[in-house]
């Protein structure tokens, strides 16, 4: 093999089918005690936030603990930054959404939301239906299901313009044992559900009603819904027995029954058909779709990530993905496979090893060959190692060369894709992503996140390489530059400009942005010379409006011809000014008095 490790010794074999389980990273940060912090990750390779556990007590000794800010890692475990929290309140529950805001719901009701940098946060309350305070809460993207003191749920379908609900009242009288949600897009009514172990069996709570599943194996310590909303993993109140059901709670799919007393401290999804569930002793288990199973051991618990296609696991140590080998790289690499396309990939090692059987194994394939190179390629996009990844692309392009007619565009691609994908897996980003999570998002959302992290240079270049516009990079840079500038208006202008003056072919489509975050940061001066730039000026006076800079917008105003646009400004100093002072502006400037006159 052209790879030094063979890619099979990460598979685990379930009856026919393989997982594998693939070290991400060894974490960059100082030993911590996960234990001692309350951990919260965001899918998508998002960031790690630790807070410090105050309800327990920590005995002193050499390990950090951190302070009681929010501390923000990568997924490789490089700090990012830390969020000054200042609330009074506990917080009940924090996550991250899907824009990599971090949510906060404090046990008063009021839930704060942080970006990445933690500038800026945002809040909202729960209104009076959390008056009696909030234990627990649980999220999904956008959302968010709020326990309150008396055990009732609220809900807010979107952060981002928040309305709490209540949900029906199931009448409980003492914390549920456990309680998970099923997301709106996985439910038939398109509202947010409630599971909540109740005694020895499952209530399912929504707006309306609440509906008791009748099922006596309860009461569980842990619920979780599939990806897909169809089955459900339960784990009883020991430990001890985790079964996998439908959704409707009438089938059982899989169980595992443990012979020790180890306690379990998360469970999550690999895929949409196994379930995982990780113990205190750091063992970690793979419950397929037919009760068969999988044990992997590690040096301490590991806390577990739902992604699209697998489970990120990490703990303090080691970061690890454990994903379902796709049918191509079974093709490929499966022991005694002799598909077109392992037949290709076995040519290719043998042209490198100079092997006198490597033609007459190419020429073997015949009719064969476009599935085989369409195989290979298809199996790059699946294999995290890069050595693999070129050695499947190489197999493809052999294969292409004996085809006479063969559109490159899908190997291009593919090529492209990964080294974006292999940039973000990389240590200094750490950003660890499959294929599919790559391609499931917007490319401007992983630009996004690249800005997150104030990662500028990489962000316009993978822009450039991916040939797509750059003009949000540009604009977040000069934001950022502004914020941290200590320089007076002069000297920051004269610095942003020749940034963006030396831009190669690239210019920014709208300066007002940029304006805007330097009359809030106190340059008052540099946002108008910044808007002199701005090409748009129905953009440019409602900025120059509330800069109280209205001579300056009536002018663009006018520059413009937009006799709208100039209405606009007329009306507002005729709120705003003294009637005597009113005709004296619109008087200096006879255009503006020639309409004010018409209308």
């Amino acid at each position: 093999m052209s790879s030094s490790i063979h890619p099979t010794s990460e598979w685990h074999a379930m009856q026919d089918v393989f997982y594998r389980k693939h070290r991400v990273y060894q974490m960059q940060w100082a030993e911590l005690d996960l234990s001692r912090f309350r951990v919260s990750s965001s899918s998508f390779g998002g960031p790690i936030a630790l807070l410090r556990n105050d309800r327990l007590l920590l005995e002193a000794g050499p390990a950090p603990t951190l302070d009681s800010s929010i501390h923000v890692f990568s997924a490789s475990g490089q700090t990012i930054g830390k969020i000054e929290y200042d609330g009074v309140h506990h917080i009940a529950g924090f996550a991250w959404n899907n824009r990599e805001q971090l949510v906060c719901v404090q046990e008063d009701g009021t839930v704060r939301i942080f970006s990445l940098s933690g500038q800026d946060p945002t809040s909202f309350s729960l209104g009076p239906d959390a008056r009696g305070g909030v234990v627990d809460c649980r999220f999904w993207d956008q959302g968010l299901v709020a326990m309150t003191g008396d055990y009732r749920f609220v809900y807010v379908n979107d952060i981002c313009e928040p309305k709490p609900k209540l949900m029906a009242d199931a009448h409980l009288t003492e914390l549920p044992h456990s309680w998970a949600i099923v997301p709106p897009h996985l439910t038939l009514s398109h509202h947010v559900e409630v599971l909540a172990s109740v005694g020895a069996t499952l209530l399912s709570i929504d707006a309306v009603g609440v509906q008791d599943q009748l099922l006596d194996h309860g009461p569980y310590a842990h619920i979780s819904v599939s990806p897909n909303g169809r089955l459900a993993a339960l784990c009883s109140d020991n430990g001890r027995r985790i079964q996998v059901v439908s959704m409707d709670f009438q089938r059982s799919f899989s169980e595992y029954n443990s012979t020790t007393n180890d306690t379990l401290t998360d469970m999550a999804w690999c895929g949409s058909d196994a379930a995982v569930a990780s113990f205190a002793t750091g063992e970690t288990l793979l419950l397929g779709p037919f009760g068969d199973t999988l044990t992997f051991t590690h040096d301490a618990p590991m806390h577990l990530v739902q992604e699209l296609d697998g489970v990120r696991m990490f703990n303090a140590l080691s970061h690890e993905f454990l994903c379902k080998v796709s049918e191509d790289s079974k093709s490929v690499f499966q022991i005694g496979s002799t598909s077109p396309a392992a037949l290709l990939y076995d040519a290719m090692d043998g042209i490198r090893a100079h092997s006198s059987r490597a033609d007459d194994t190419v020429r073997s394939i015949q009719d064969d060959m476009p599935q085989a190179v369409d195989t290979c390629i298809s199996a790059a996009g699946s294999e995290p190692i890069a050595e693999l990844q070129q050695s499947l692309l190489r197999a493809a392009s052999l294969g292409k060369s004996f085809l006479p007619v063969y559109s490159g565009d899908k190997l291009v691609d593919m090529c492209r894709n990964l080294r974006v994908v292999n940039c973000l897996t990389s240590y200094s980003v750490g950003i660890p992503v499959s294929l599919l999570q790559f391609q499931s998002l917007p490319f401007e959302e992983w630009v996004a996140r690249l800005l997150n992290r104030n990662q500028h240079k990489l962000a316009a270049t993978l822009c450039h390489y991916m040939e797509q516009p750059a003009d949000q990079v540009y604009v977040h840079w000069a934001c950022a530059k502004i914020r941290s500038s200590s320089t007076d208006d002069d000297a920051l202008y004269r610095s942003l400009r020749e940034r963006l003056d030396a831009l190669q072919g690239s210019t920014i489509a709208s300066f007002v942005d940029i304006a805007e975050v330097a009359n809030h940061c106190g340059y008052q001066r540099l946002a108008i010379r910044l808007l002199e730039h701005e090409p748009r000026a129905a953009n440019q006076v409602p900025l120059l409006i509330s800069m109280g800079q209205e001579r300056t917008a009536m002018d663009a105003a006018i520059r413009s011809g937009d006799a709208d646009l100039v209405y606009f400004v007329i009306f507002h100093l005729f709120k705003a000014m003294p009637l005597g002072e009113f005709f004296q502006v619109v008087g200096r400037t006879p255009a503006a008095g020639r309409l004010f006159e018409r209308y």
